[in-house]
Formats: C-alpha cells, structure tokens, sequence
C-alpha cells in the first residue's frame, strides 16, 4: 500500500447537538473514491490506477452491474469490518466555513493489502510441502475426531500487523515467531511453543472488548464467534505436538453479489477461491 497525503477542505455543520467539523472529500475527482472503515477516511480508490490487481477487480464486478458500494461492503463484509464508499453526514453545511486539512490515505494496490486467510493447523507430523496446495492441505487435515471436530481452523484477518496482535491477544505474550516463505502468498509459523498457552473462554468474555480496541476490527457476533471458535480449537488440540499457522495473503476476494435478477447469488473468482468455499462449507 501506498500512503496518499492530500490538502482537503473540512466544513462546518449544523448539527442536532451542535456544530462539528467534517471532510466530504468534495476535491476528489469522478476517478477517485474514500473507503471509510468504522466511519473514518481510510483507503483511496483510484480508478486511473490501472496497475493496481485492486481496482481491475473492482472494476470488473462493476461491468457486471455491481454498484461500487455494495462492492466495497461485501469486502468489508468478508475482512470482518465496516466499510463504505458513503460518509455519514447528513447535517446541512454552513456556509464560508471551509480550513484546509491534510489528510492521510492508503492507496490498496492489491486485495492482499488488507486480506490475510490464517489457518490454524494441530498435527503430531507434517511437511511444509503440505501447506502450498490447497486440496493437499485440506485432503490431509481435514479429519473428524471422535466428537466430529477438524484438525483446523480459520479466521479471516486485514492487516498484516493484526496477525501479530491476535497472536498476543490469544496468548498474552510477545512471541519472536520465525516466518518461512512457501511461496509469494503464502507463509508459515510454528506455534507449537505456544500449545497450551491460550486464553479461555472467561478471558474472552472479560477481554473482548479490548481485542475490538486494538484491532480496529467490528463489534459484531460473527466476530466474537469466531474467536470462540479459535480458542475452542487451541483448547481441544492442548495435546498435540505441534501448532502450525498458515497465512495466505489473498488476492482477490471471494465475495458472493446478486445477480441482476436479485433473487439468488453468484460467487465470483471461484476457481480462485477454492480454499475459502471448502472451509466455509466445514463450519456452515
């Protein structure tokens, strides 16, 4: 991602609880859009960027008739966050009261910026050879034991620097973990020092909101789920040998659109995605 700094007008408006001052971003041109995320300006969209994988993706839904906001809401969606293309004023603005600002945003030069898919694996052996094919990793892990629970686990995550803070989060300590490249996308760890060592459920409870603090990520039950369901995980395989995670730097994004009709839907890049359908079918 590239940082983008600009020289933006804010604006007084006429609240219900009084003034307040804002950016609608009126300068940006017809080419340009704000991805706002938890209601705060946070990515750039900029349509003359033709190199950027991010932006053809985009651009590609929108040729089949998707509308760019329920775009970057199914993104959002899919990473476990807020996103708009719309900000939330909606108060009148008063009129002369424009400052120049100068605003910070990331420029998403591909999907793999801001979407990591980790999967938490509990295994007595491997070999790291397991973990580059998709259909091999699930072919090999994907076992019931005798209560009908999967030797994996996955969550989907945003930025890079969040892995390590759901790391600590889980944990409670600051681990130096050795990365080993597979290949361009995909990378793995080994946790198994760390077997044993996670929060439980009553920690969860009490530290939830702490985790939503830190990682800027939403408030919502799907999220808190999720976190269930990974300390669930690290609680039921306490006894195995080694913890490994796996972390795909995604692509392009899985996300499901209607179809002109409205009434069924379509997932798009399904060749591309393979992984995400097979784990999503595991949990659903």
């Amino acid at each position: 991602m590239k940082k983008i700094n600009r020289e933006i007008e804010s604006y007084l408006f006429d609240g219900e609880n009084g003034e307040f001052r804002a950016i609608p971003f009126h300068e940006l041109s017809i080419d340009e859009s704000v991805i706002y995320q938890n209601q705060e300006p946070k990515y750039l969209i900029d349509f003359n960027y033709r190199e950027s994988s991010f932006v053809k993706q985009i651009k590609k839904a929108m040729e089949q008739g998707v509308d760019l906001e329920e775009i970057i809401n199914g993104y959002g969606i899919y990473l476990g966050l807020d996103w708009t293309t719309k900000h939330n004023i909606v108060s009148n603005e008063i009129h002369n009261s424009q400052q120049t600002e100068k605003v910070e945003l990331e420029r998403i030069e591909s999907f793999g910026d801001v979407a990591n898919e980790l999967i938490f694996i509990a295994t007595d052996n491997y070999n790291k050879s397991d973990f580059i094919n998709e259909n091999e990793l699930l072919d090999k892990f994907r076992i019931q034991d005798k209560n009908g629970f999967y030797s994996l686990e996955s969550m989907v995550i945003d930025r890079k620097e969040n892995i390590g803070k759901l790391l600590e989060f889980l944990f409670q300590r600051k681990t130096a973990l050795t990365e080993i490249q597979l290949s361009e996308n995909i990378s793995i760890f080994d946790l198994s020092s760390l077997i044993g060592k996670s929060i439980d459920l009553n920690q969860l409870e009490n530290d939830y909101q702490k985790w939503i603090k830190i990682s800027g990520r939403n408030n919502t039950m799907d999220e808190y789920g999720t976190l269930l369901g990974l300390i669930g995980f690290l609680e039921r395989n306490s006894g195995k040998k080694q913890l490994i995670l796996r972390v795909e730097n995604k692509i392009l994004c899985p996300t499901t659109y209607k179809n002109n009709g409205g009434i069924s839907a379509n997932t798009k890049d399904n060749n591309n995605n393979k992984l995400w359908s097979k784990l999503k079918s595991l949990w659903s």
